[in-house]
């Protein structure tokens, strides 16, 4: 069975690329243009690992995260955050986001992260 991601970037390049690699790597995508959008994609399915931008229109990534938590889902799905705000890293930090990864980034390290976590949340 195929591993399902949710991808939820603001930037159509970002989620094209991030599809055509995912979906070349065997995994099933779904995308989410904001927090607003993937809230809506989880009322639907239980994605195996969230790959999350945080600065979006409409819900930012951090209210995304707290969101998933005032819901229980944040224990159950490993979220990787993908930001070019390398400030950012202090805020990630505190709400224990699995990995955050700073953009640009190299490919090979994602997929890398996502193994990773996917083999963990699995055990």
């Amino acid at each position: 069975m195929r591993n399902q991601l949710l991808v939820v970037d603001d930037d159509a390049g970002v989620q094209a690329m991030l599809r055509v690699v995912l979906e070349y790597e065997n995994f099933e995508v779904i995308t989410a243009e904001d927090g607003l959008e993937a809230l809506e994609h989880l009322k639907r399915i239980t994605p195996d690992l969230i790959l999350l931008d945080l600065m979006m229109p409409n819900m930012d990534g951090l209210t995304f995260v707290k969101e998933l938590e005032e819901r229980g889902l944040r224990s159950s799905i490993p979220v990787i955050v993908l930001t070019a705000d390398v400030r950012a890293k202090s805020s990630v930090d505190k709400m224990h986001i699995d990995s955050c990864i700073i953009k640009p980034f190299r490919l090979a390290e994602l997929l890398a992260q996502i193994r990773q976590l996917l083999a963990r949340a699995s055990k």
